[in-house]
């Protein structure tokens, strides 16, 4: 998951530098999504989107509020899709 943060943050292959603000920010979305009772399986794609956005969120500074506005609309969907969705097989 953490790769795939890190691309969807753009953040280039090989950099290490954000590695601990990842795993702190990683931690705090899977912390709200147990607290919503929803799941928090690191290998479900929408816990993965959840908490890439939820992390590039937090590390971009100084977002815009269409940004802000626009990020959280996403984090409010994947959690309805969570909370009412259901896994279709493949």
């Amino acid at each position: 998951m953490d790769e795939y943060i890190k691309t969807f943050c753009g953040i280039p292959e090989g950099v290490k530098v954000y590695d601990s603000q990842i795993e702190l920010n990683k931690g705090i979305a899977l912390t709200r999504l147990k607290m919503a009772g929803v799941s928090s399986d690191e290998k479900n794609n929408l816990v993965i989107d959840y908490v890439a956005t939820f992390c590039r969120l937090r590390m971009i500074t100084e977002p815009t509020n269409q940004f802000v506005q626009t990020e959280q609309a996403r984090l409010t969907e994947i959690i309805t899709l969570l909370t009412y969705g259901k896994e279709v097989p493949e």
